[in-house]
């Protein structure tokens, strides 16, 4: 194997950290960060159907984690969160890239973070008395926070797997899009808007662990349709 080739996979490069000398932490913090992926999706499921008057189309994901069952709605941000953290961590291990990457996966700890203070807040400007609200300036914060983390985490993509830079930079720009779309979105459709802009991270999440589990066994990671 040649030296460029063992760089492109996160090999030697100066600085960086091989994945196989720490193939276990990597397969678990993707295994972390897939399961986050999979009990958010199933938390919504779930909240539906044992709150009728929730629907996935007209009723947001912050209607779920609101009333008597929100404790369902709230797992699964807690367990979202630890998967944004997992791969925060397998970033920093990574070490794809100079300061940007550096500062991307610290982005990424922030945006766990913010997650885990919207869920245990519980207080989602719903017009209940008392509660100081702070959930739309999270939110924002957060969507700024996703945004950048994955503009500056694409930079370290850059150097190694060309189509994953464009995959960051299309999460990026959908996530964008969405938001602003979802601003404007009718109260009847906003819960379907809404799951559809945050199925973007959920599908930035999965692949990035699964590149997590992969860079453990020394194997390339495939993106559906731009490939490796």
């Amino acid at each position: 194997m040649t030296s460029q080739a063992r760089t492109r996979d996160g090999g030697n490069a100066a600085g960086t950290v091989t994945p196989s000398s720490h193939p276990h932490l990597f397969y678990a913090l993707g295994v972390v960060g897939i399961a986050g992926c999979v009990i958010v999706v199933l938390a919504n499921i779930v909240g539906v159907i044992v709150q009728p008057r929730d629907g996935l189309v007209a009723d947001t994901i912050s209607d779920l984690a609101a009333g008597r069952y929100a404790v369902i709605m709230d797992i699964g941000l807690y367990a979202f969160a630890a998967g944004i953290l997992a791969a925060a961590a397998g970033l920093r291990r990574l070490r794809w890239g100079g300061w940007e990457w550096t500062a991307g996966s610290w982005l990424l700890t922030l945006m766990s973070i913010l997650l885990v203070v919207i869920g245990a807040h519980n207080e989602y400007g719903d017009n209940d008395p008392g509660g100081f609200v702070i959930h739309m300036p999270l939110v924002v914060t957060m969507a700024l926070v996703f945004t950048a983390s994955a503009l500056l985490t694409a930079a370290g993509f850059h150097e190694r797997r060309r189509h994953w830079f464009w995959f960051n930079v299309a999460c990026a720009v959908l996530w964008v899009i969405g938001a602003a779309v979802f601003w404007f979105t009718p109260t009847g459709f906003d819960g379907l808007t809404e799951r559809l802009v945050g199925m973007v991270l959920v599908v930035w999440l999965f692949a990035l662990s699964k590149l997590l589990i992969d860079v453990s066994k020394g194997a390339r990671t495939r993106l559906p349709v731009l490939g490796e």
